[in-house]
């Protein structure tokens, strides 16, 4: 019997990996801050994800919230994707690992998230989000899914940045869980940006068996996959600790590309940013496809999701 993905594992049942935190020589901060949001696939396309973010618009990038960043996997060339992308990039970095191959005591590399900066971080922490069993598990991996939290100053602002990767085969219900977990550790009040992959497929993908039924809702209501507010609680959690994401996201615009035979009207939403106290510049919000020139191949299977805040 497959295991039930809605049972929530207990976070500390797993190990905690720390963060590596790395800061570097501030940037001059400007009128509004350019905030981007990213999944990298592994990274092993490290190549063409650096020349993607060293082209406009990213190349004006402040924040950089990365999801799906390995660690010194083979893979990945062996390569702290996340540390080397900073280095390129002159920014610095907050490094949260959730996952590792093999014995936790003795691991050295990792799957996890970054959060990539312009000014140096501090009061950087993980933080465990439940972890809902799959029959889709192949790897034994150690660990548990962690948000990743970090405070930067731009200009005479203090502004707290979030980065989460929610679990992208459990109901959304369990996806409302971790959101609200991860929202549960921000401070009530003042200026905040969140972002990452959220997974918001707005049905549960327990087993490979669901995919039929992904396939037949694309075809009968695709609009779903491209506006999944109403089927996803999460975006309640949001809401319910003052972050809005409306204003901060193309509307209706997808971010995923599973396979480039699915035409874009019927590619899902994914990806996303949400602020706190702090409004996004109008028209700013916009998905840049994960490719670095008009005929190159695509780094990930994710876009390049980016908005501009005043501070």
């Amino acid at each position: 019997m497959s295991p039930n993905p809605n049972i929530a594992e207990t976070p500390e049942a797993h190990p905690a990996f720390p963060p590596t935190v790395v800061n570097r020589r501030p940037r001059t901060a400007g009128r509004t801050i350019r905030v981007v949001v990213f999944n990298a696939r592994t990274g092993s396309r490290f190549e063409g994800i650096l020349a993607c973010l060293r082209r406009p618009p990213l190349d004006r990038a402040d924040v950089i919230l990365l999801c799906e960043a390995d660690w010194r996997l083979e893979r990945s060339a062996g390569r702290e994707i996340a540390a080397e992308l900073a280095a390129a990039l002159g920014m610095s970095f907050a490094y949260g690992p959730e996952f590792a191959l093999g014995d936790a005591r003795r691991a050295t590399s990792f799957i996890g998230n970054a959060i990539l900066c312009a000014q140096p971080l501090d009061e950087v922490r993980g933080i465990a989000l439940p972890r809902f069993s799959s029959s889709w598990r192949r790897v034994s991996l150690v660990g548990a899914p962690r948000a990743l939290i970090a405070s930067a100053r731009f200009g005479r602002r203090r502004i707290t940045i979030g980065l989460a990767h929610l679990n992208s085969r459990c109901a959304p219900a369990r996806r409302a869980e971790q959101m609200a977990v991860f929202m549960s550790a921000f401070e009530p009040t003042g200026p905040a940006i969140v972002g990452g992959d959220w997974n918001t497929t707005t049905m549960e993908l327990a087993t490979p068996a669901a995919l039929a039924t992904v396939a037949a809702r694309m075809a009968m209501t695709p609009r779903r996959f491209r506006y999944p507010q109403r089927y996803e609680p999460l975006f309640a959690e949001l809401a319910r600790a003052g972050f809005a994401a409306d204003g901060a996201n193309h509307a209706g615009a997808p971010t995923f590309t599973f396979a480039r035979a699915i035409p874009p009207p019927m590619r899902p939403k994914l990806d996303w940013i949400a602020a706190r106290e702090l409004a996004p510049a109008p028209g700013s919000a916009r998905v840049i496809p994960a490719r670095p020139g008009w005929f190159a191949g695509r780094v990930s299977d994710h876009d390049f999701v980016i908005c501009d805040f005043s501070v």
